[in-house]
């Protein structure tokens, strides 16, 4: 006689939908300088360069010393991204869970990483220049790289940094990045970032400089992380670019004043039925903004391997 009591036994479902593995937030949007943009199409940004020294007053009555200023400008154009999802009542008629929420939610997590994007790629592409915005400065023309050697050798303006024979991060491309950001009198007031791949946060937790308590804060190691070290705060992303050969991450180290993050509008989602959709709910969502880097000497690059 065949056994069919399996038939019958008790099926339990979740009434409620469970977000995968992924990246939840923008980890850059909060460590650059942000500006909001009104009621324009492009949006410009004004420097203006260190003055000459001083000079001494020699004489008595005589002419004022003048001396002129470098000003310059960086453009940003903000643009629109978006994402949609249409929910068909047939469906939700059939589900336990309410698909709305975590949809939101999914919309929200998703724009945050385009954050991320847009912000690594305003980082090392052309920065747009002049006055109508009419000219682009490459990130190697402005900005002071560390190769991937062990030893680490830093890059004059206008070569980009190269692979040799790549290694990982150690304590002295650390303490070089230090001396790059020094070298360029960026003051040590600004907060100082930068973005590692995960496999560069084991490398630091390995350096014995890093990773003991004899040197380092007992609450960073036992989390797993490194805080901040050499006047940077490290975090870890899955998002940064790699070099053309694929051996090695461009990790980037920058001030928090040397990139913007220009905002038309930052994420917004409705939730509306769509009369020509046979009124099914629309989760729509979207942001409008832009990203630049502003200066090459708060913004630098250091190759480190990937793992393999």
């Amino acid at each position: 006689m065949a056994v069919t009591i399996d038939q019958v036994t008790a099926l339990q479902f979740s009434a409620t939908l469970l977000t995968l593995s992924q990246q939840k937030e923008s980890k850059f949007a909060s460590r650059v300088r942000q500006e909001r943009v009104s009621s324009a199409e492009h949006a410009y940004f004004d420097t203006i360069d260190a003055y000459d020294a001083p000079s001494q007053k020699a004489d008595r009555h005589g002419d004022t010393p003048l001396s002129e200023a470098t000003f310059a400008r960086r453009k940003v154009t903000p643009w629109t991204w978006e994402a949609g999802t249409l929910l068909d009542k047939y469906d939700m008629d059939r589900m336990l869970a309410d698909p709305q929420g975590p949809v939101v939610q999914a919309h929200a997590m998703s724009l945050g990483r385009k954050k991320d994007d847009l912000i690594i790629a305003a980082m090392v592409g052309d920065a747009t220049i002049g006055k109508n915005g009419g000219s682009t400065m490459p990130f190697e023309d402005e900005s002071v790289s560390i190769s991937g050697d062990a030893a680490g050798i830093k890059t004059v303006l206008g070569t980009a940094a190269v692979i040799g024979t790549i290694a990982d991060i150690d304590l002295a491309k650390i303490l070089m990045m230090t001396e790059i950001f020094n070298e360029q009198d960026v003051d040590p007031s600004i907060p100082k970032h930068w973005a590692v791949s995960p496999k560069d946060i084991a490398d630091m937790l390995a350096i014995e400089q890093i990773g003991s308590a004899d040197y380092n804060t007992v609450k960073a190691i036992q989390q797993g992380g490194v805080d901040t070290y050499a006047g940077f705060g490290f975090f870890w992303t899955n998002r940064l670019l790699q070099d053309s050969t694929g051996v090695a991450y461009r990790t980037l180290a920058w001030a928090q004043d040397g990139v913007i993050l220009a905002t038309i509008g930052d994420i917004n989602t409705a939730i509306t039925p769509r009369p020509d959709k046979r009124n099914y709910t629309q989760v729509y969502s979207n942001m409008d903004l832009g990203a630049v880097r502003m200066e090459g000497a708060k913004v630098h690059e250091c190759l480190t391997k990937i793992a393999v």
